[in-house]
């Protein structure tokens, strides 16, 4: 019963937010943009000027999954800093559902619907080019992504005005994502460091294993530092 009041109350203080409505509202509009890019732009382009662009199919399907993901962390983060200038974390903190409870209720809000788009984003491009476990592996790493800017964002920033400053920088991680097109081996060795990176090369390789390890690995890390870095704040 806590849980669908909280959720409740979630889609009531983000539709109260002009920014956070479109943010949450942004990832099926970035789908429906590239769909018509697909479908209308890049074989005109093709027609007029030969250039195929299917060799960097991989780039931009991997940055629709980061910006939808991305876009779902921001609303994240603002809605926990909302709650931090209200006093409202500390309230929920002394329910039922304590701190730990409380930041699961707060970062799985979106994660579940980065789930959801990226599932559309699936059956929108590619879902049968790809195996179905790894489909849920995307699934599982773009929530993962989402809570990871979610609390980078609420770590970083002192109030939403600063967040969204904050939300356009972290907006360039998604630029790892498209670093060994520069072939630049310092750059790419930089890049192992970070998610984005590892989305690019997964979705190029699916079926390696190696590199879902390492992808479920690297997000794993960000996310486990994030909440340590959190529960000292907060204690």
């Amino acid at each position: 019963m806590i849980q669908i009041t909280l959720f409740r109350n979630d889609i009531k203080q983000i539709l109260r937010d002009p920014v956070m409505t479109l943010l949450l509202v942004a990832p099926l509009l970035l789908i429906i943009v590239f769909k018509i890019v697909e479908v209308v732009l890049i074989p005109f382009l093709m027609q007029k000027t030969g250039f195929d662009v299917m060799p960097y199919a991989s780039y931009v399907f991997s940055f629709i999954l980061l910006m939808n993901s991305g876009m779902l962390g921001i609303v994240t983060g603002f809605m926990m800093l909302d709650e931090r200038d209200g006093n409202i974390a500390q309230l929920l903190e002394v329910t039922p559902l304590g701190r730990s409870g409380y930041l699961i209720n707060r970062l799985s809000f979106a994660s579940i619907l980065s789930i959801l788009y990226c599932l559309v984003s699936f059956a929108v491009f590619r879902l049968a080019e790809l195996p179905f476990y790894s489909v849920i592996l995307f699934c599982l790493l773009s929530a993962i992504y989402t809570a990871i800017i979610g609390l980078l964002i609420y770590s970083g920033a002192d109030d939403k005005v600063k967040g969204l400053t904050y939300a356009k920088g972290l907006n360039s991680l998604v630029l790892f994502a498209f670093t060994d097109l520069f072939a630049l081996n310092w750059l790419t060795f930089i890049s192992w460091f970070f998610p984005p990176y590892w989305i690019t090369m997964m979705i190029k390789s699916p079926y390696s294993f190696t590199y879902a390890c390492i992808a479920m690995l690297v997000h794993v890390i960000w996310l486990g530092f994030l909440i340590f870095r959190y529960a000292k704040r907060e204690s």
